[in-house]
């Protein structure tokens, strides 16, 4: 296995900490790890240091300046909201195509790991028709599922669950 993608149940429910630990600790073997955080909403362009991305690129032993940050982030929004509305208010779109084309050409790459960081849950849209969900199925790479800890957790990471498997995606955690 040598892509990963990290999705979740939600949204703020930890998935940069679990990425970012994932290529920490794989750098730390001796392991050559890349990140990628595609589409990212909330996104200080002023502040690249403290961003998502930064974070992972930190852990994979990366520094994070401002061109690493778009390399590892194209699809970036100011606004925290999910990617087509964030998209849709700048005046922008994410081409589907291109994301899965981004994504898969980062597969053909020589490090021993690819971990790519989906955006809030499984089925965030990206537009007005496709989810992180359809992103997941084209790229059919294992995904682990991060879970909250809060009321409720059980039926968000069973229904997470269930579209995965819907979809014939292999569950690594």
């Amino acid at each position: 296995m040598k892509t990963l993608f990290i999705t979740a149940t939600g949204t703020e429910v930890g998935k940069t900490y679990v990425t970012a630990a994932l290529a920490s600790a794989l750098t730390a073997k001796g392991k050559s790890v890349r990140v990628l955080k595609p589409v990212i909403s909330g996104f200080d362009e002023t502040d690249f240091n403290n961003t998502d991305t930064a974070l992972l690129l930190d852990a994979a032993g990366q520094a994070a300046g401002k061109e690493a940050v778009e390399a590892c982030s194209p699809w970036r929004f100011k606004e925290p909201l999910s990617p087509d509305m964030a998209a849709k208010r700048e005046g922008r779109a994410i081409d589907f195509n291109a994301l899965i084309r981004f994504c898969r050409e980062a597969q053909t790459g020589d490090e021993d790991f690819l971990l790519i960081e989906g955006i809030g849950g499984a089925m965030v849209p990206l537009d007005a028709t496709l989810t992180v969900l359809d992103w997941m199925a084209e790229l059919q790479a294992p995904a682990l599922v991060v879970c909250g800890s809060y009321l409720g957790t059980l039926s968000h990471t069973l229904t997470a669950v269930a579209a995965l498997r819907g979809r014939d995606i292999d569950i690594a955690g």
